[in-house]
């Protein structure tokens, strides 16, 4: 006798569509992703969330639905969807579930500053890092550290330099410079102290922000990326203190190292080369 199909809120074929979802995600075929994700925390929603399969399933048919509307372009509901993929409910004894919460709200805020809403973004930092800010699970230790990088950018955005800094210099008191991950984000927070003393016109504070950073001996993309970023910055601040020969030994170094077949190093190039045009004559 054939078995009768599965409930839509069977357990087995929650997971089995949710891996259906992201097979459709990956290949590319995105209203079909779309569709099948909606239908699916449809499903998951109305099953027993005390069932640990149901609650993975939901939280997946939310987080790949975000993954999917960032692709066509809707970050204001993507940032919705993670919002309620954050709000499955999850095992506090399972680092994986928590560090995938801690994810979705990562993501929430990074589409909410996207799409200019930055009061709302630090909101979702801030809940980040109240909730997960203890963990001991160094995959959501780092989602509660780019939180807290992240956190730094948006109060220099709502016009609050000062506290940007300050909260560049917790996020440092609490890194490890011999670590790449951590590096990277110093890197960042020495850029966004930067650019927070410059808003403040203490252009000698910014430049040093941004003087001897950490992670030079690393063979890590995204340091290597920062460190290259915050030259460019050190060459702007440069010349805004009237030091075109030194802006010009940072450029001239930065036009050599960086790869122009790397969409992001190529568009790090051309704000270089408009710096460039700064100099004065004859530079």
């Amino acid at each position: 006798m054939t078995e009768p199909p599965a409930r839509s809120g069977d357990p087995a074929a929650l997971r089995a569509r949710a891996d259906e979802v992201l097979e459709l995600h990956d290949a590319g075929h995105l209203d079909q992703a779309l569709q099948a994700a909606e239908q699916l925390e449809a499903d998951a929603a109305a099953g027993d969330l005390s069932d640990e399969i149901v609650r993975e399933s939901l939280f997946a048919a939310r987080f790949q639905r975000a993954m999917v509307l960032i692709d066509f372009g809707e970050l204001d509901r993507a940032a919705e969807a993670y919002g309620r993929a954050a709000a499955v409910p999850a095992d506090p004894e399972d680092p994986d579930q928590l560090h995938e919460i801690a994810m979705a709200l990562l993501n929430r805020g990074v589409c909410l500053d996207a799409i200019g809403d930055p009061q709302a973004a630090l909101a979702t930092y801030d809940e980040l890092i109240e909730r997960f800010g203890g963990a001991d699970d160094p995959v959501t230790a780092d989602q509660v550290v780019r939180a807290r990088t992240n956190r730094a950018a948006t109060l220099r955005v709502l016009s609050r330099p000062e506290d940007a800094i300050a909260a560049v210099r917790d996020l440092a008191a609490q890194l490890d410079d011999a670590a790449p991950l951590d590096v990277e984000q110093l890197v960042v927070g020495r850029r966004i102290h930067a650019a927070s003393a410059k808003d403040l016109g203490r252009l000698e504070e910014a430049l040093t922000a941004v003087e001897g950073l950490p992670g030079g001996g690393f063979d890590d993309p995204g340091v290597a990326f920062q460190r290259a970023a915050a030259d460019h910055d050190r060459a702007e601040l440069l010349l805004d203190l009237d030091r075109p020969d030194e802006a010009r030994r940072v450029l001239d170094e930065l036009s050599t190292s960086l790869d122009r077949a790397d969409p992001e190093e190529a568009d790090l190039a051309a704000e270089v080369e408009a710096t460039r045009r700064r100099l004065p004559a004859g530079d």
